[in-house]
């Protein structure tokens, strides 16, 4: 019969054919026969190619077949000169093989994947674990009791669910894990056994390591001065140069669980161990308002293969201090640690600082902000603030030969959009009694532009007649000038030492 039939003239029938094996055109213009795919173009492994060979396996009926085999044996063997030459036999030599082939349709029937029985995992990150399913139906007419092989107690695939029994027609799903723990290829076949019938699976997979990279690069992220309740950022950026994605999330020490080994170290710190020592706190002054000083956006995601994202971290500090201090870690799903990085910020409530000097308290401060009790009136020279700061110096004499003492302070300015400033100045006063205790400053006055630095040498080499072990000990004013006139009473001590360098 031939697919494409019109209908007779003047009596609008329908075309003759088999409604289960064809199908109208949707296009009122024609009235062709859609055609049923050719068996060529079914590719094995697809989803056609499952759904045919399901409803071929349901449907299928017990037969049985026998084959007869003639097996001829020759009366001798071949010659060693020419081995094409027909071997001599006889029909009473002649053995015939007689085979007898029922075939019975298979009790389990795999319905995931499209009826394959090849489980790929793909590529998957070392330490990281993959779980898929796989399903399998029970197509008999009686109740199955399922088990399965072992799996190699050492290796990276696992069966997560138990075996159970099956009734007709019912589905079992196996759930199996895939962790590899090196980076490589793995392969192992697992097997479901019935009464009747073994079900090979094949399990595969690859183990990959991570390669994802942070630009920049460093162990510090330092965000300077700003002036307090202000908002900067900094941003970095991570590039996933691995063969699939990367699922990453980023960590501040501030918004985790405090870590009980860091007790002692605080403890140190508040005992002020920390003046010769490396101990730093992770996590430093915060706001008085409860918020992180330190943020961070996006704190978690994924990024596709050869593909970058950055991240940005915010400081926004509400009051004056310079502990503000933090740490940003950024992992994989796989724990493995992209960069542990510390986070540094110093506010100040003006413009114009001044940087460096050793430290006068703990690197850790209280929450409560300090009890400022109203004065009924203030005088002019009361209103010009005052900081204090501590420069320690040490000169070396070693063989009589005495080497001066140098230091170095910084006196910045702040480059903020609230500000109408755009430099600043600064000055010390009584040089001339530093100089008459050996102390030489470098430059005496000078400006600073708004977002740098300047900076100050102070030198001190002993007089003469200088008595050892004896402390020379010295206040010398710094004026800043900027949106305020700050000054700072920088206490200089010096002393002569045998053991410095």
């Amino acid at each position: 019969m031939k697919n494409n039939i019109p209908p007779e003239p003047n009596k609008g029938k329908r075309p003759l054919g088999n409604a289960k094996n064809s199908k109208v055109s949707e296009n009122p213009n024609t009235n062709k026969w859609t055609k049923l795919p050719d068996p060529v173009d079914i590719k094995p492994g697809s989803e056609l190619y499952g759904k045919a060979r399901a409803f071929l396996l349901k449907s299928f009926t017990r037969s049985y077949r026998e084959y007869t085999v003639p097996c001829f044996v020759s009366d001798g063997d071949p010659t060693e000169t020419d081995s094409q030459v027909p071997l001599a036999w006889r029909p009473t030599n002649t053995l015939y093989l007689k085979l007898e082939c029922p075939a019975v349709q298979p009790p389990l029937l795999v319905t995931s994947s499209n009826g394959n029985n090849i489980l790929d995992f793909n590529q998957v990150f070392v330490g990281n674990k993959v779980i898929k399913r796989f399903t399998v139906q029970n197509i008999s007419m009686e109740p199955l009791d399922l088990r399965s092989s072992l799996l190699d107690i050492h290796g990276p695939f696992s069966l997560v669910n138990a075996m159970r029994g099956v009734g007709p027609g019912e589905k079992h799903t196996l759930v199996l894990a895939f962790s590899p723990t090196m980076e490589k290829k793995y392969c192992e076949k697992l097997e479901v056994q019935t009464p009747k019938m073994v079900l090979e699976i094949t399990l595969q997979g690859e183990g990959v390591l991570p390669d994802v990279t942070l630009s920049p690069t460093g162990d510090l992220l330092d965000f300077g001065y700003v002036l307090e309740k202000e908002i900067t950022s900094q941003h970095v950026q991570l590039q996933n140069s691995s063969v699939v994605a990367v699922d990453y999330r980023v960590l501040l020490a501030s918004q985790s669980l405090p870590s009980p080994q860091h007790g002692p170290d605080r403890v140190d710190l508040l005992l002020d161990g920390y003046r010769g020592s490396q101990i730093h706190p992770a996590v430093g002054t915060q706001n008085y308002s409860g918020l992180s000083v330190f943020s961070v956006t996006p704190v978690e995601g994924s990024i596709d293969p050869g593909q970058k994202q950055n991240i940005t971290i915010t400081f926004q500090p509400d009051h004056p201090s310079v502990c503000y201090s933090d740490k940003l870690t950024i992992e994989l799903i796989n724990k493995s640690k992209v960069c542990v990085m510390d986070l540094k910020g110093v506010a100040s409530s003006h413009n114009m600082y001044l940087y460096g000097g050793d430290p006068l308290t703990v690197p850790i401060e209280s929450l409560l902000p300090s009890l400022i009790i109203p004065h009924p009136k203030l005088t002019e020279a009361e209103e010009n603030r005052s900081v204090h700061a501590l420069v320690t110096l040490q000169a070396s004499c070693k063989a009589g030969v005495i080497r001066p003492a140098v230091r170095e302070l910084q006196v910045g300015c702040i480059r903020s959009p609230h500000t109408s400033k755009k430099c600043g100045e600064f000055y010390w006063d009584d040089v001339a009694t530093l100089q008459q205790q050996g102390f030489q400053l470098e430059p005496v006055k000078g400006t600073v532009e708004a977002g740098h630095r300047r900076s100050v040498a102070i030198t001190w080499t002993p007089q003469s007649g200088h008595k050892p072990f004896e402390v020379i000990q010295v206040c010398a004013p710094l004026t800043v000038k900027s949106d305020e006139i700050i000054i700072y009473r920088v206490t200089l001590m010096a002393v002569v030492s045998s053991t410095a360098d």
